[in-house]
């Protein structure tokens, strides 16, 4: 035996010696059923030692066991990679893949198996894998193929903010295939964006009660605890991704990217520079969270030379070109909106969906006697839903006014400042209208909304803004005075 002075003298023989012990704890620990503890001490192992066979295998089967069926077959490709020989892999990957009803893939790796080894202590269990499989295949290819269709149509939808469309979709999903995980996964994402979080967090509950270990499930729910500003819980519940290793490369950037969101930059920039060096290239938002990482972990000249990169710019310039009409963030602020925040938000919440002008659209504007009893705002997305469906219906005079009023005022404001939810154009628009203001003048009052839109900008004449619509500068003045009055009371005392 070696003594304790040449494992000193030799390094290798130390992390040998490391990796046997981490090993060791390891398989006892799996042996008596203490899984965690077991997938804790095969990752240390695998880690000093990631070349050796036995380690790999018997850290394979805990994550298995433990749910993490995804990291436990990229342990097994593994393998495969490093001994092609090696038919138990073959065994395990096709058991794995089975589990999750990837069927074509289960049956490579079993006729591989049997292929391999025919007279192998498997080959039994692996040819009648095949013979199941095969009949499984003949009753679900149909099957598939709507699972494939349903959660592709639920994935466009998503990437279009069509929230309530990809809800119906993703719920239909589940009710058909109630083990497909990323259903559920998309869910979350979807009910978060419009305002549900408890049941958003109730999806993920169950993703990671029927397949624990769900990699997907636990940094989706880092990212809620986030958005919500519970770092806290986010980053204590972050410390189940510091030991996960995973060699495929997605799934290691899924965790790098979770927790450079949630703010653990120092294993986030760890992690995405490992990435780097391998090559991964394979999300556009790679290089953004790398270069965040860098920065708040003081590497602030590589930073900087990502901001100076064609890759920065490229993202830019596609941001800038992008319709924000489609943009998931931007239909969940209005959602929200309508749920959290005042009526006079609500009034420029119910404006903005009236331009969307779509179906989702109209189901948010259906939401509005739900969160408000006022009869202004409830009488104006009842015009808007009319107009919406092409019907004339006047529901009021007064609110028909404000409407025509808003939108010839809207002709000479930029669409860019009409459509931003920090503008406030509609916003005094609505504190207008919950005055009880008439609009019988409605060129005039639309004169006086865009004098005062522009006046805390660059400036305007009030003969220029009542030239605009053809009226005389004494009525337009006239009315500027009344609504400074009504929205800056105190102002107008002095």
């Amino acid at each position: 035996m070696m003594e304790l002075t040449e494992y000193k003298a030799d390094p290798f023989a130390i992390t040998m010696r490391q990796a046997e012990l981490f090993y060791f704890r390891g398989r006892k620990a799996h042996r008596e059923g203490r899984l965690e503890e077991a997938v804790y001490h095969l990752d240390e192992a695998t880690t000093l030692q990631p070349d050796d066979i036995r380690y790999l295998l018997r850290y394979a089967r805990v994550l298995f066991e433990t749910g993490e069926i995804n990291h436990a077959n990229d342990v097994l490709k593994q393998v495969r990679t490093l001994d092609k020989s090696n038919t138990e892999s073959l065994f395990y990957l096709a058991n794995n893949y089975a589990h999750v009803s990837l069927y074509e893939e289960a049956k490579n790796y079993a006729l591989e198996y049997l292929s391999s080894a025919p007279n192998g202590k498997h080959a039994e269990a692996s040819a009648a894998l095949v013979e199941l499989i095969d009949l499984e295949q003949e009753m679900e290819d149909d099957d598939e193929d709507e699972l494939i269709r349903l959660h592709a149509q639920a994935q466009r939808q998503i990437d279009k903010g069509m929230l309530f469309a990809a809800q119906e979709t993703l719920e239909a999903l589940i009710i058909q295939y109630p083990t497909f995980w990323p259903a559920y996964n998309n869910l979350a994402i979807v009910e978060f964006y419009l305002g549900e979080n408890d049941r958003a967090f109730a999806s993920l509950e169950q993703v990671l009660d029927g397949n624990p270990g769900n990699l997907h499930a636990l940094c989706n729910t880092l990212v809620l605890l986030h958005e919500m500003g519970q770092d806290e819980e986010a980053h204590r519940l972050s410390q189940k991704l510091e030991h996960v290793r995973s060699l495929n490369l997605e799934t290691r950037y899924k965790v790098a990217s979770t927790l450079a969101i949630i703010g653990r930059h120092d294993l986030a920039y760890e992690e995405l520079k490992l990435l780097e060096r391998r090559g991964y290239r394979g999300d556009p938002l790679f290089g953004h969270w790398l270069s965040i990482s860098a920065f708040k972990t003081g590497h602030v000249e590589e930073a900087a030379a990502f901001l100076q990169s064609e890759e920065a710019q490229g993202m830019r310039e596609e941001q800038e070109a992008y319709d924000i009409r489609h943009n998931l963030q931007f239909r969940s602020a209005l959602i929200q909106a309508l749920k959290t925040e005042d009526d006079v938000s609500r009034i420029f919440t119910a404006l903005l969906l009236g331009k969307l002008n779509d179906e989702e659209a109209k189901l948010a504007l259906s939401m509005m006697p739900e969160v408000t009893d006022h009869p202004d705002v409830l009488l104006l997305t009842e015009q808007i839903l009319h107009e919406m469906n092409g019907e004339k219906m006047i529901v009021d005079a007064r609110i028909h006014r404000a409407l025509l009023t808003i939108r010839l005022a809207e002709r000479y404001v930029s669409d860019e400042e009409r459509m931003s939810l920090e503008g406030d154009f509609y916003e005094r628009f609505a504190r207008i209208v919950l005055s009880g203001e008439t609009f019988d003048a409605i060129e005039v009052s639309a004169a006086a909304l865009i004098y005062l839109f522009h006046d805390v900008r660059e400036g305007t004449l009030i003969e220029d803004c009542a030239a605009l619509v053809d009226v005389s500068f004494d009525e337009v003045a006239a009315v500027i005075r009344s609504y400074q009055r009504l929205l800056n009371p105190a102002r107008a005392k002095c």
